[in-house]
């Protein structure tokens, strides 16, 4: 309709509005067409980032393995003694060594030997309330926050004593033996009427940091508690101090710790060792009996003539991991050899995902753009279904980084890496091309001859290490500066810094994220014809605006003449 929204007084018969359509069809033409470009730098923008993702999971991820001489000069180790247990670490020397283990690291470990804890609640026969284990009696008053109960001392007297809930009524200090690790670990009268159990005790100790663990078993009802670290200096502490509740009704005579004493007593705590308890070594708590340790105890192991200390039953020698599980009656004898299998297995790995990542992008680089589908207009998707749509804008997508000099760039770069010799290498395998890999076709497909691999690891067992994952830590000086030099790294080395520079690239390209506030080209650019778009529909607003006024204008005028005409015509008549 136009501005001033009547038509067809004038007898004209035009169509006002078809005719303002096909005034701003050349303009509509014109904004379509940055609407279309801004489309398509869209969907660079989506490639790119794709690619991006691509390349950054590539040199994080599968790329990290063949940077490692854990995998690109893996080592088998065999024991002849089942007692000894070896991993050899890629810098292990290929050879034969002779080890008995002596005696085993121990861990300070504690078990109740009591056939059942004693409850005060003769009612609570194996009840894992603590309220029943040492409480024979025991009521709240909750106006008063008080709790009375009835409890026995170390030497067995019962006693009936009024507390506060929120005072301590169980409470003991435990220590690993390391010096100033220790913790306090206690129970409120408020935490034991809640429902405080064997149970709780063991998860605090558990999670007191001290390297201690502890746990309760039901159905045996025994009691735990072990350092979850052997050798000497990793102990089980258990202490009491004397700071009683102050509002006690028997003065000094009741302390929190009084119940932690009894209740430990009760329970019988006995060193087991060798899987074997150690007689004497039951833990007894009263007046002049306030702590009770139990040490770890350090193994020996003897690898090829020297003794060795362990204190977790591992030892670790010339890069080969010892890991003692019993005492030797005779000697093992430890094989250290290469794992060729394991080693050809990483080059075709290698080989594959090299490939694939080559492939994706060439994909990319060698895709052309159908001339027959451009990004739709908004009206033209008016007049489609949804999978028209789709279909179309599947074909319209393609393209859009065909022969792109990025990456191009990092596709050149990719081959090149991988076919430049490895320098400062005393070796005639220097290279992937040495070690049986070639490239076949005119996109640089990597094709792997594992015979020539073998060969060359029997005669170099670092070869494959070197070519891979050697950081060679070489400078040049370029433009006066001192940089990198990664003709001595390893092609795996060499790859990472590509990547990484890839990214970095694409990111001054097209940025880091669909946000087109980032700076970077193709953000700008975007930015850029927004504005210009944006400028154009108001203008575009404007033209309409006085073609309406133009005909409107006409309209007015063929109406004054058709008034004018029928008063002529009239007048003659």
């Amino acid at each position: 309709m136009g501005v001033n929204g009547i038509y067809g007084l004038s007898g004209s018969g035009m169509d006002i509005e078809s005719l303002v359509k096909v005034g701003m069809m050349s303009k509509q033409n014109e904004y379509d067409k940055m609407a279309q470009k801004y489309t398509k730098n869209e969907w660079m923008k989506s490639d790119y980032f794709n690619i991006s993702n691509t390349i950054t999971t590539f040199n994080n991820s599968t790329l990290h393995d063949y940077k490692l001489s854990s995998t690109m000069n893996a080592k088998i180790a065999e024991s002849s003694n089942s007692a000894v247990k070896v991993t050899a670490g890629s810098s292990a020397a290929n050879a034969t060594h002779r080890v008995e283990v002596t005696d085993l690291s121990t861990n300070a470990y504690l078990i109740s030997t009591a056939e059942n804890i004693t409850r005060l609640n003769s009612s609570a026969p194996q009840s894992a309330d603590l309220k029943d284990v040492l409480f024979s009696s025991f009521s709240v008053d909750a106006d008063n926050e008080t709790v009375t109960y009835t409890t026995n001392t170390v030497s067995g007297k019962a006693r009936t004593v009024t507390n506060k809930l929120d005072e301590t009524a169980f409470s003991f200090t435990l220590s690993n033996g390391n010096g100033s690790e220790s913790k306090e670990i206690s129970f409120t009268f408020k935490e034991i009427n809640e429902g405080a159990s064997l149970n709780n005790l063991a998860s605090k100790i558990k999670n007191s940091g001290l390297n201690i663990t502890a746990s309760y078993d039901a159905g045996k009802d025994t009691f735990f508690i072990s350092n979850t670290k052997s050798g000497e200096g990793n102990d089980v502490s258990i202490s009491f101090s004397s700071t009683k509740n102050p509002t006690s009704s028997k003065g000094d005579t009741i302390y929190s710790v009084t119940n932690a004493m009894r209740f430990f007593n009760s329970l019988g705590l006995q060193q087991s060792k060798d899987g074997e308890l150690v007689p004497g070594t039951t833990a007894a708590f009263g007046k002049t009996s306030t702590s009770y340790t139990v040490n770890g105890e350090d193994g020996h192991i003897k690898v090829d003539g020297k003794t060795y200390t362990l204190t977790d039953n591992k030892a670790t020698v010339d890069g080969v991991t010892y890991t003692a599980l019993d005492k030797t009656s005779s000697t093992a004898v430890v094989t250290i050899s290469q794992d060729t299998d394991a080693i050809i297995d990483k080059v075709k790995s290698f080989v594959s995902d090299y490939n694939k990542l080559l492939s994706s992008l060439y994909e990319k680089y060698d895709e052309k753009a159908d001339s027959n589908y451009k990004p739709l207009t908004q009206s033209q998707k008016d007049s489609m279904k949804e999978d028209q749509i789709e279909k179309w804008e599947e074909k319209a997508k393609k393209g859009m980084l065909y022969h792109d000099q990025t990456l191009g760039k990092i596709i050149q770069n990719m081959r090149s890496a991988v076919t430049s010799k490895v320098e400062g290498l005393d070796s005639d395998y220097n290279s992937v091309f040495s070690l049986g890999i070639s490239t076949t076709g005119l996109k640089g497909q990597l094709v792997l001859d594992e015979d020539k691999l073998k060969k060359a690891l029997s005669e170099d067992s670092e070869a494959v290490y070197n070519v891979f994952a050697k950081l060679g830590n070489k400078t040049k000086t370029v433009n006066g500066q001192s940089v990198e030099d990664t003709s001595y790294n390893g092609i795996a080395q060499r790859l990472g810094d590509i990547l990484t520079t890839a990214t970095r690239n694409i990111r001054t390209r097209a940025g880091s994220s669909a946000d087109i506030t980032e700076d970077s080209d193709l953000n700008n650019l975007m930015r850029n014809l927004q504005t210009r778009m944006s400028n154009f529909k108001r203008m575009m607003r404007t033209f309409e605006d006085a073609l309406y006024k133009r005909y409107d204008k006409m309209e007015s005028m063929l109406a004054k003449l058709g008034t004018q005409l029928s008063f002529v015509m009239g007048g003659n008549s």
